[in-house]
């Protein structure tokens, strides 16, 4: 895909925030299991997030990955800065959670074992190779993510080999394929979307895609960037938010996401400073660590907090906003102190540049980080 113009905006900070909201998101996902009196209007499919972690995955790796960058030096730089932004938190919570299995504190999942320590450590647990889930759940989707930086070239060969509406029929298939083609892997229809150790990997795929396509659609979106079409996004992810919180519908979210994170993007264009930036990035700097420490402090504190409180049902929402405040400056000073440090330790290993030209700053966060990623409703 042709480089962007320096004109171009180097991070799309609202992005950026939808990521932030996104990953707390989930984690009220799986906040909400803490008292099964708890209302049920706080049963939103808020897993689905995970999905839009990929989508955005694609779409900001495709945007910020030079057009110059082929043949295997590229792609192993690539894969090493790719693997510097996930692998060391996803280590060090996954070191967290061995702790506590060694000292007999239970985690998400009863599954704590010397294989699915090396499934975790190798981030294969969501290629099929196992029943369960296990240690630090959510990672899955970092699991997932990691095979579709290692087909990232493939993918983008295909997308730059034809035409825009071939790749959106192509996008549109292999979610209709993997989503709805009743697959031996899956019992049931559209069970794709709650996919994690079962195959979670092909869960990924059609989204980061999608990502991929949005990305080369916002490079033919032109000069005429309109700051209604800015607001048409907030509006539309805002609207998948509701919309989610009231029923489950995957396709529904894969549309609505799509098209918010696309008209954002090519909204936020028409503004030379976002109001807000600087903190809108820096909340979404936060999103991959609020995504890998949520787990880990429901066990260690708010779980315990609640208990200890003795706090009931109706009291979840003011308890709720106080550990998504605890949650995110916990993160905050993870990226600081960890994330970032350990990125720009491993970064030098990557092999040099092709060209030494100056190259594209990564737009956004990059994953879910979800990550990218986050739970699915029916991983709990």
């Amino acid at each position: 895909m042709p480089d962007m113009e320096a004109t171009e905006p180097r991070r799309f900070v609202v992005l950026d925030f939808y990521r932030f909201v996104a990953a707390l998101g989930v984690f009220i996902f799986h906040l909400k299991n803490i008292d099964k009196g708890i209302s049920p209007a706080w049963n939103g499919s808020y897993g689905l997030f995970v999905d839009m972690f990929f989508i955005l995955s694609g779409f900001v790796i495709s945007y910020s990955y030079p057009s110059t960058s082929t043949g295997i030096r590229s792609y192993a730089r690539f894969l090493v800065r790719r693997i510097a932004r996930i692998y060391p938190l996803h280590l060090l919570t996954l070191l967290a959670f061995a702790g506590l299995a060694f000292i007999g504190i239970a985690g998400p999942t009863a599954h704590s074992g010397l294989t699915d320590f090396l499934y975790n450590l190798f981030l294969v647990q969501a290629w099929g190779v196992t029943d369960h889930l296990s240690f630090n759940s959510p990672s899955w989707s970092i699991s997932a993510e990691l095979f579709c930086y290692l087909l990232f070239p493939l993918m983008m060969a295909l997308a730059t080999s034809v035409r825009p509406i071939v790749l959106a029929i192509i996008v549109a298939a292999s979610y209709g394929i993997l989503a709805h083609g009743f697959l031996p892997i899956w019992a049931e229809r559209s069970q794709m979307y709650g996919a994690n150790f079962d195959y979670g990997m092909l869960r990924a795929l059609p989204s980061f895609l999608n990502g991929i396509l949005l990305a080369i659609l916002f490079k033919l979106s032109g000069p005429y960037r309109k700051k209604p079409v800015a607001i048409a996004g907030i509006a539309l992810f805002g609207l998948s938010v509701v919309i989610l919180n009231v029923f489950a519908k995957p396709d529904l979210a894969i549309i609505l996401f799509s098209l918010a994170i696309l008209c954002t993007a090519v909204g936020e264009s028409a503004f030379k400073r976002f109001p807000g930036s600087a903190w809108l990035g820096r909340l979404g700097n936060t999103s991959y660590a609020i995504y890998m420490l949520h787990e880990l402090l429901l066990i260690l504190l708010f779980k315990p907090a609640w208990n200890y409180l003795g706090l009931q049902p109706g009291a979840f929402a003011l308890f709720a906003l106080g550990c998504c405040v605890v949650l995110t400056i916990a993160a905050d000073v993870t990226y600081t102190f960890v994330e970032n440090p350990a990125r720009k330790l491993l970064n030098r290993l990557a092999p040099a540049a092709d060209k030494p030209a100056a190259t594209l700053r990564p737009a956004s966060g990059e994953v879910l980080e979800l990550g990218e990623r986050g739970q699915t409703a029916s991983a709990g």
